[in-house]
């Protein structure tokens, strides 16, 4: 009888430790707003990389206290206002999470291991900038010169930052974080090989997961491989193709733009004059409007003074096909189909780059 009693003390024991436990699990999070003006607003945590919101809160004395239950896997959440997204991310994890801001308005998430992590790395990019920058400022050299001190000496610092911290944050918060700066500092070979070496978790994530879709995309379209085909239709609504002018004989100086784009138009005037040049001379320029509404387009051409043809991108595929992620994207293609240029077809650049293909100039 004893012992009986003895083993239902021990599980109620058990049992008082684990309701204890089970209290303890979950998250705190608290920050401070930056003005009384958000008092008696609610905010809220939304997961970054789905814009769904995971909780909510109301803010007292400029200050905000999150408390939720327990996260199985760690995700990368932003705190959102009325006025939009405040101007850091941290990781919802279990623990007490605490945002603080510096002296430069730098918001740094702390508390839990995760979190920790996420500032050592921020700061130690901070650092490895601010660096440059310095290095900069004091260079008394030419442009041209200090193009090769930041090739030689600093890009190999950031992609080895970016690479040591990947390779040890494979499936995490922390991968998720580093992997939105990839493009920036390395190729897109390199970035696709550190994508390929991450877990399942993160390629599983939305902004991830669409990031390796784009380089694949960019490296099936690199120069000197065979152009893909676009289908879309013309001004008038009728169905048209890429492969309706590549193969006919010209070469084919493709731009992806849009009448809202400034960068855009200023590429216009080039490509114009490129047109009157050479669309006699086996040169063929084309656009494809991308990214934009239909009814624009005609208002556009007559402002812009285009008169070369135009492919409306109706299903919105041929940005993801090339893995075009800004406009515009400007590219010669050669008249057997290959892509001869796609990366220095821009401002003054344009017309030598386009003449030495055609005439070896």
């Amino acid at each position: 009888m004893k012992k009986n009693l003895f083993v239902l003390s021990a599980l109620g024991l058990l049992a008082m430790l684990t309701a204890c436990n089970s209290a303890s699990a979950g998250y705190t999070v608290t920050g401070t707003m930056p003005d009384s003006t958000f008092n008696g607003k609610t905010i809220y945590i939304v997961n970054y990389d789905n814009n769904e919101r995971v909780d909510s809160t109301v803010v007292k004395g400029d200050k905000y206290v999150f408390k939720g239950g327990n996260v199985d896997t760690a995700l990368v959440a932003i705190v959102s206002t009325d006025r939009g997204n405040m101007p850091f991310l941290f990781a919802l994890e279990n623990g007490n999470i605490v945002i603080t801001e510096d002296a430069e308005y730098d918001y740094n998430p702390t508390g839990t291991p995760l979190n920790d992590e996420l500032t050592r790395l921020s700061n130690a990019m901070a650092s490895i900038n601010n660096a440059y920058s310095e290095a900069y400022q004091a260079f008394e050299g030419s442009r041209e010169e200090w193009n090769v001190v930041s090739e030689t000496e600093w890009l190999p610092r950031f992609k080895q930052h970016i690479i040591e911290n990947c390779q040890a944050h494979k499936d995490d918060v922390a991968g998720y974080m580093l992997s939105q700066s990839m493009t920036s500092v390395l190729s897109v070979d390199e970035q696709l090989e550190l994508l390929n070496s991450f877990g399942p978790w993160l390629l599983s994530t939305n902004r991830v997961s669409a990031m390796k879709e784009t380089l694949e995309a960019q490296q099936n379209t690199v120069a000197g491989k065979s152009y893909v085909d676009i289908k879309g239709t013309d001004i008038n609504g009728n169905p048209v193709s890429l492969s309706d002018y590549v193969g006919k004989g010209n070469y084919v100086l493709v731009d992806m733009w849009a009448s809202w784009c400034g960068p855009c138009k200023r590429e216009i005037p080039n490509l114009r004059k490129l047109h009157d040049l050479y669309k006699n001379k086996g040169l063929t320029v084309l656009g494809i409007y991308v990214w934009d509404e239909i009814e624009n387009l005609a208002p556009a051409m007559e402002k812009e003074g285009i008169v070369w043809p135009q492919i409306i991108d109706s299903n919105e595929t041929a940005t993801k096909l090339y893995g075009v992620q800004g406009i515009p994207c400007i590219m010669l293609i050669g008249p057997d189909g290959t892509i001869l240029d796609r990366t220095n077809l821009r401002g003054e650049n344009m017309q030598p780059a386009v003449e030495k293909f055609m005439f070896g100039k």
